[in-house]
């Protein structure tokens, strides 16, 4: 079986990020949220700012530190 391409990789470090800057934006957001309020433009809009923005953040950076950590290829005569 072949290894994951680097594209792939960087794919799934990405929706990893991704998942992840959705779970801490909703937390950060509703804490805010609370503590604050949610501005002129409502609740679910000031949620959804929160959890996009994170979500974008995280994800590019997991999808480049999944990139950097990439192994070159391995040699046959080493396995």
């Amino acid at each position: 079986m072949a290894e994951p391409s680097v594209w792939d990789k960087m794919k799934m470090g990405a929706l990893m990020g991704t998942t992840v800057g959705l779970g801490l934006g909703f937390v950060y957001g509703t804490i805010t949220i609370l503590r604050v309020g949610p501005g002129p433009k409502g609740y679910l809009s000031t949620m959804g700012q929160y959890m996009l923005s994170s979500a974008a953040t995280f994800g590019f950076f997991m999808s480049i530190g999944s990139v950097i950590r990439t192994e070159g290829p391995v040699p046959n005569n080493t396995r």
